[in-house]
């Protein structure tokens, strides 16, 4: 059986390989089965078991505001976080022309930000033709579209209920692949009886036979469940499931490809409010809340763009901390003083934590450095 082991490790080799996906920059990744986890990375990593789910999301890109949009976002939940080179502000009366050209959004004709899903093209443009008393009103709203954590759950649900039945073909299938793949281990190690080897070889064109039965049910099963999981973001789910349906590694993993785009973009925050149980959402929310009130950069800003982001900055904190008590994670336990990790220490960071003796007014970052809680 030596010319199936290099079959074996072919197979698994592809499908350790599919839906590996690599970012044009960091985003958060939720994987989870029966309990999720979550990391901040360029690589998204698709699921071990055929029955993982997998979102992802960006930090929003930019502020909105009822005056503007600026392309310097704030709030992030990620570090490092990215911005841009050079910061654009753009009244609501100035913006004409708003498209999304590979993968970016642009207005009235040059890149703004990166396409994150967060603010459309035809969105930026309902808000520039919106009129200036009710322009607020679609502003706050736009930004309570991000913070959906119960929405997130309900999806999530509906996900796992529509494709069950792919899922479990998808798990038979994977049971019986690493079963053959164990006696080609241990076949090739010779640890395998005679007797166990020629009870293989007359039953190997049956247990074939009911893969390719597996495997083309689980596909029929995803297709069913992707004709009632109806997209809110852009996805290319057909093409997949048809190259899944030609590539059966790629095929083990249908209830991940079903997501794509089922789930709307959320802040990352409001995400791992809703899978995550872990360290990484108590991360992510002092990291956001610490972005609020003590942001970087942004100095040499133009007028309009300081004033997007302070409006932005207000309204998202308002938005967030109630939020927030009801998951059990209060602004003032989160921003804390920490304790002094030596006699010396007198003031810290309240972005990053590090400590400082007397002397320092501000941080290499140019943050205002707080007084450490003396107990």
């Amino acid at each position: 059986m030596s010319e199936w082991a290099s079959f074996i490790a072919v197979f698994w080799l592809l499908w350790a390989a599919d839906g590996l996906r690599i970012a044009r920059r960091r985003s958060f990744t939720v994987v989870g089965w029966r309990r999720a986890r979550a990391w901040f990375a360029r690589l998204s990593l698709p699921g071990v078991l055929p029955m993982s789910w997998r979102v992802t999301a960006e930090d929003v890109p930019c502020s909105i505001s009822p005056r503007g949009i600026c392309n310097r976002g704030a709030g992030g939940a990620g570090r490092p976080s990215d911005a841009p080179h050079v910061a654009q502000a753009w009244a609501w009366a100035d913006v004409r022309e708003a498209a999304t050209v590979e993968g970016w959004l642009t207005i009235n004709g040059a890149r703004f930000c990166p396409d994150t899903g967060h603010l459309r093209a035809e969105d930026l443009l309902a808000l520039a033709r919106a009129a200036p008393e009710a322009r607020e009103a679609c502003v706050r709203r736009a930004i309570r579209r991000w913070l959906r954590p119960a929405h997130l759950r309900r999806r999530r649900r509906v996900l796992l209920r529509r494709t069950r039945a792919a899922a479990i073909l998808n798990g038979a299938s994977a049971a019986v692949l690493a079963a053959l793949s164990g006696y080609v281990v241990a076949d090739a190690a010779a640890q395998v009886p005679e007797r166990v080897g020629a009870a293989l070889v007359v039953a190997l064109p049956w247990l074939l036979l009911a893969l390719a039965g597996l495997h083309g049910g689980a596909v029929v099963a995803a297709w069913r469940a992707l004709r009632r999981l109806r997209p809110v973001a852009p996805e290319k789910r057909g093409m997949n499931l048809f190259t899944a349906l030609l590539m059966p590694p790629q095929a083990l993993k249908l209830r991940a490809l079903a997501g794509e785009g089922f789930f709307p973009a959320q802040h990352p925050l409001a995400m791992l409010l809703a899978f995550e149980a872990g360290v990484a959402r108590r991360e992510a929310a002092f990291n956001t809340l610490a972005d609020l009130r003590w942001p970087t950069g942004g100095a040499d800003d133009p007028p309009l763009a300081r004033e997007i982001t302070g409006w932005f900055r207000g309204v998202l904190a308002a938005e967030l901390e109630p939020l927030l008590c009801v998951e059990g994670l209060a602004p003032e336990g989160l921003l804390a003083a920490p304790k002094p990790n030596s006699p010396v220490s007198c003031t810290y960071c309240p972005r990053c934590g590090d400590q400082f003796v007397a002397g320092r007014r501000v941080c290499p970052e140019g943050v205002e450095l707080q007084p450490l809680a003396r107990r």
